[in-house]
């Protein structure tokens, strides 16, 4: 039984030390981005340019990307600026292996992120 509830313990942890976060320095500046359609945050180092293009060609109806590679900064420029389209910001991140966006100085899943934020 030990080794069962260790299994667990450690799988969570492993999941939660590798999941990956978008980051959002303010959520003022960032409120302030989704009211104008232009929306920007800073993607893991590990998603490169290539991802950004593949996962992105498939939402064109609802945004077009710009990306730095240098800064991992990206900016949705959003075809309709409604709740429905900003949603599908959620599953663009989720391609790219995103669980997390990080304002400030919390931590959300994309879930409470979209209802806080993007909604």
């Amino acid at each position: 039984m030990k080794s069962l509830i260790f299994s667990l313990v450690f799988m969570l942890v492993g999941f939660v030390s590798f999941s990956q976060e978008a980051v959002i320095p303010s959520a003022e500046v960032f409120k302030k981005s989704v009211l104008s359609g232009k929306i920007a945050m800073t993607l893991p180092a590990e998603i490169t340019n290539e991802d950004v293009r593949k996962y992105s060609k498939y939402y064109t109806a609802f945004f077009t990307t710009s990306f730095d590679e240098k800064s991992h900064q990206i900016t949705f420029n959003m075809v309709s600026n409604d709740a429905k389209s900003r949603r599908v910001i959620i599953r663009f991140l989720s391609a790219n292996r995103v669980q997390f966006a990080k304002v400030g100085e919390s931590s959300l899943p994309l879930s409470n992120f979209y209802d806080a934020y993007l909604k």
